[in-house]
């Protein structure tokens, strides 16, 4: 997660990383029912994905071609629950504390106060696209998953998925569950339900885990319903597996790890776009499927995508990738800490101090250079979950503050 036609979009800058969840390379289309962003790590530059991540806008009716560029696998017996699935995260010479310190717990409080002022009418967030403001649902809910993880904001949380339950809305970003019914979407909100302790079985009148399931294909495969054709993609598939195991359904999480262990490349990484002739493992998928295969118990799969993200993860590019990257590696524990705090050093390092102006402090920034908001939005959410080393199998919003505290100067 960390959308994209095809990805579940979330990241923002270069073309990932959820998000992206994550949304930025497609799986949910997001403006308009949405900005889709393409990563190149998470999308970014992607979505933190890398480089810098594409808009590309599919609407109920029409789906603007992705730029080439922009793209560059069965568990056997019984699911092992989040909590029995945890790494071996003690420590050994060499390493660092799992945990995420006091110090990055506390930046990731002042992002999550930064990302809460960005809310339009107090319930959501926004995507600019060709000079035009879009709802956006998708960072929307990439926002409740960071709040969540910064253990803040409960009241914008509430707001937003008070916003998003309204029937039409929720048909805009997810479908209609008939015609339309979009993969990615139905993920990253059925997770964002349950880290918010709300029932994702009964929401805006849907049941928004039933649907997800019914979206799985025989091969395992989290798939699109869609006129337009299947965009699914391996982001919204780990948030969607994920969201499963969390659900209780044992049966097609399971099948679900297995298809996304059967598309991960010989090195270990997995591609953000599935069934390609030509199999190129993506750092911000990767993060997320390291995430889905330690919540199923897929240990071996975990591992050995951990490797391959460590190799790649410093130096960083982005923070979009960066948190998402540092994230997974803690979940994935041994010896895999030492690289995530140098993930979270990095992320501190962009954000904004009390050096810049009031409105942009606790925000933080995609990558190095002026700041923009129109990228940081995005990327605060996803740095959040790096800071707070966030376990989306068993992130919960229970203890979280109404508010968030403020980068006092």
């Amino acid at each position: 997660m960390l959308g994209w036609p095809g990805v579940e979009q979330g990241k923002s800058g270069e073309i990932p990383a959820l998000t992206r969840n994550g949304d930025r390379y497609g799986g949910e289309p997001e403006c308009l029912r949405g900005a889709v962003r393409l990563h190149p790590f998470d999308s970014p530059p992607r979505y933190a994905e890398e480089g810098l991540p594409m808009i590309i806008t599919r609407s109920r009716r029409a789906l603007v071609a992705l730029s080439a560029t922009a793209l560059s696998g069965a568990l056997s017996g019984m699911l092992v629950s989040p909590a029995a699935a945890h790494a071996d995260t003690s420590t050994t010479a060499g390493d660092v504390a799992p945990a995420a310190s006091a110090s990055d717990r506390a930046a990731a409080q002042h992002a999550a106060a930064w990302l809460g002022w960005q809310f339009v009418e107090k319930s959501h967030l926004q995507t600019e696209f060709d000079g035009t403001a879009y709802d956006d649902a998708g960072l929307t809910l990439d926002a409740v998953l960071a709040f969540a993880a910064a253990k803040s904001n409960a009241a914008r949380s509430g707001a937003a998925l008070n916003w998003l339950s309204d029937s039409t809305r929720l048909a805009g970003y997810i479908g209609d569950g008939t015609t339309e019914s979009y993969a990615g979407a139905h993920a990253k909100l059925a997770l964002a339900l349950q880290v918010s302790g709300r029932n994702a079985a009964s929401f805006g009148g849907r049941n928004v885990v039933s649907e997800l399931a019914g979206l799985q294909a025989p091969s395992g495969r989290l798939s699109d319903t869609s006129q337009w054709g299947d965009y699914s993609n391996a982001f919204g598939h780990s948030l969607g597996t994920i969201a499963l195991v969390r659900a209780g359904q044992a049966k097609p999480a399971n099948r679900a790890a297995a298809y996304l262990a059967g598309q991960a490349c010989a090195d270990g990484g997995v591609p953000i776009a599935f069934e390609q002739s030509t199999c190129t493992s993506d750092a911000d998928a990767t993060a997320l499927a390291v995430q889905a295969f330690a919540a199923t118990g897929r240990d071996a799969a975990a591992a050995k995508a951990a490797t391959w993200l460590r190799g790649k993860a410093l130096p960083a590019v982005n923070t979009n990738s960066a948190g998402l990257a540092s994230a997974a590696l803690v979940v994935a524990g041994r010896p895999n800490l030492a690289t995530a705090a140098g993930l979270r050093t990095f992320v501190r390092g962009k954000q904004q101090t009390c050096a810049a102006p009031a409105g942009r402090r606790g925000a933080i920034a995609y990558a190095a250079g002026p700041f923009d908001r129109s990228t940081a939005v995005r990327a605060t959410t996803q740095a959040i979950l790096g800071l707070t080393s966030a376990n989306l199998a068993t992130l919960s919003a229970t203890g979280s503050t109404p508010g968030a505290p403020a980068l006092t100067c």
